[in-house]
């Protein structure tokens, strides 16, 4: 399995060498889902109350093949 940098909580970026553009995680057990479309889109709709996530065209995707194979 991949390695997780933990972020806060249990919000993790998958770790690689010379990677960038994760979508964030959140994983709790065997719950797996996404939680920013990379790390600065997760810091602002965690802890900013003013953003409003467009949920209709918000797509994450997952950049690690071992994290999509769980994000389907």
């Amino acid at each position: 399995m991949p390695s997780l940098v933990p972020v806060y909580a249990h919000r993790c970026l998958p770790a690689g060498y010379g990677t960038h553009g994760h979508p964030l995680l959140s994983v709790w057990g065997t719950d797996i889902i996404y939680y920013g479309s990379d790390l600065a889109d997760y810091i602002d709709s965690e802890f900013n109350d003013d953003h409003d996530r467009d949920w209709k065209s918000w797509d994450p995707e997952a950049t690690v093949p071992f994290w999509r194979d769980f994000l389907g």
